[in-house]
């Protein structure tokens, strides 16, 4: 179980990304993958998790306001286009925009809308990124 605000928020943000309907396989931060004995998938989801400094918004002992960034990059074989590559981004985007979510006290806000870079070309494999912008507040104790 999560109990630091940052694995809180960044389980929660995984949690919301895990609940799309026929998510792709997801590579995260610091994990094998594939597991064991698998093999590459040709199509998956690439997370990166970039906690910004922390801000007190009030005086005092206030609980402060974590910002941060979770990166999901769309990883798509190449040779086979990006339009649809393109609709799993939008349907990643959708699934976030506009998303406040609540995991052990702590309140996640998407601070924004999430946006897509241009497609990163690979050897192999295409990957566009999605950036989805949070704001938190620690939990009071």
């Amino acid at each position: 179980m999560a109990v630091g605000t940052d694995a809180i928020i960044f389980k929660a943000l995984t949690d919301r990304l895990r609940s799309m309907p026929q998510v792709l396989p997801i590579a995260g931060p610091n994990v094998v993958f594939p597991g064991a004995g698998q093999t590459l998938p040709p199509k998956y989801l690439r997370l990166a998790f970039m906690p910004n400094q922390a801000r007190q918004v009030t005086m005092g002992d206030d609980p402060q306001q974590k910002r941060g960034l979770l990166q999901v990059s769309v990883v798509w074989p190449v040779g086979q286009g990006i339009i649809d590559a393109l609709e799993v981004v939008d349907q990643v985007i959708d699934h976030f925009k506009n998303q406040t979510l609540f995991a052990s006290g702590v309140r996640i806000t998407i601070s924004s809308e999430p946006w897509a870079a241009g497609p990163l070309q690979e050897s192999e494999r295409v990957q566009i990124p999605i950036t989805i912008p949070y704001h938190a507040f620690e939990p009071e104790n």
